[in-house]
């Protein structure tokens, strides 16, 4: 299985500077608005729940940058999950 993933950029290192994990990117399937938590798919077609408080609200069909359970930004456009 290959696995495309977008992470956060250091000087010598592709990993995040604090945990060294990486941002996945991920479709959003369903929100559950009343508790700031969305199903989302990733490339593979595995589901995840993540928390999406910390960014613009979002709906069905948008892609997310998640790092740690948590989504972080919204998925630029022409970026693609698949």
């Amino acid at each position: 299985m290959t696995r495309h993933v977008m992470q956060c950029e250091t000087d010598h290192d592709p990993h995040c500077i604090t945990c060294a994990d990486e941002a996945i990117p991920l479709r959003v399937l369903r929100v559950d608005d009343e508790r700031g938590l969305a199903l989302c798919e990733d490339a593979s077609g595995e589901h995840t729940t993540i928390e999406i408080a910390l960014i613009p609200p979002v709906a069905p069909g948008d892609g997310l940058l998640a790092h740690a359970g948590t989504a972080i930004a919204p998925l630029p456009a022409e970026a693609s999950v698949r």
